[in-house]
């Protein structure tokens, strides 16, 4: 009698096992891929996206994070503008509004260190000032076979690895032996955190009604439901970005990079998709 309760109870007990994974399965089949790469010249974008079972999108999502051009902007005194300190680099730059010319400069730590490894700022051009034509300096971080941390990161495992760091606490501005530095952040975005998510970057100003979280919204909104098959050459601004046939009402300026980012996290959805 014994056996038999307890044939009963291991039967039981298996059916209950077989509705509970009837249930946890999910109504389609899917595959979530993410992505890392440069975007819009200065920032790390990363993309993540779900496919279902007929490989069309049903979700994604973006964001951005910051590199040196952004992080390693620091305020200073008017003692150590006038006396520049070894670890900070000044950088000159132009803007005419109008047809009137101004000149201004901003200072950058001169060394950031990243998971380890210090890169080192390099200022290029002649001092612009208002009384000369010369063109807006430039700024670029560098490490040991590395010319330009931005152009670094435009190869996806090398910017994966700069998010792991940045989420590990690994980049920071530093001195010349990797000491991290005291110098208060300038960026108005950067010092609040290290995602445009999180910081509240381009909110809405008045000349650009839909910030930085509406065009990324525009782009997740029009995407959704495709198989992200277009060709940059597909990608085409009429007044608002459009993907081929679709108008997508984003405005913002290198909209082909946060679609080709997209694109090959809904490559690699496709890779790891369940079957």
């Amino acid at each position: 009698m014994k056996k038999l309760i307890a044939f009963f109870f291991v039967a039981l007990l298996a059916l209950g096992l077989v509705a509970c994974k009837e249930e946890a399965e999910p109504h389609y089949e899917y595959g979530y891929g993410i992505s890392y790469g440069l975007v819009h010249g200065h920032y790390v974008g990363v993309a993540e996206i779900v496919v279902d079972k007929d490989d069309k999108v049903v979700s994604a999502k973006f964001d951005e994070y910051y590199l040196p051009y952004n992080t390693a902007q620091v305020t200073l005194t008017d003692e150590q503008k006038a006396a520049l300190p070894a670890d900070v680099v000044a950088v000159v730059t132009t803007r005419t509004t109008n047809n009137v010319r101004t000149v201004s400069t901003s200072y950058y730590s001169k060394y950031v260190s990243v998971a380890g490894t210090i890169y080192t700022a390099t200022v290029s051009g002649d001092v612009p000032t208002l009384e000369n034509t010369a063109p807006s300096q430039t700024i670029v971080w560098g490490a040991t076979g590395i010319a330009n941390i931005e152009t670094w990161v435009e190869t996806e495992a090398n910017a994966k690895a700069y998010v792991d760091a940045v989420k590990a606490g690994t980049v920071f501005n530093c001195n010349a032996t990797g000491v991290k530095s005291a110098y208060p952040l300038a960026n108005a975005s950067a010092k609040l955190g290290p995602t445009k998510s999180a910081t509240g970057y381009w909110t809405n100003p008045a000349s650009y009604p839909l910030g930085w979280g509406g065009n990324m919204k525009a782009i997740v909104d029009a995407i959704i439901g495709t198989t992200m098959n277009a060709t940059e050459e597909q990608l085409v601004k009429d007044g608002t970005w459009k993907i081929g046939d679709i108008t997508t009402g984003a405005t913002l300026s290198d909209f082909a990079d946060y679609y080709l980012l997209a694109q090959q996290a809904y490559n690699n959805a496709l890779a790891g998709k369940v079957e």
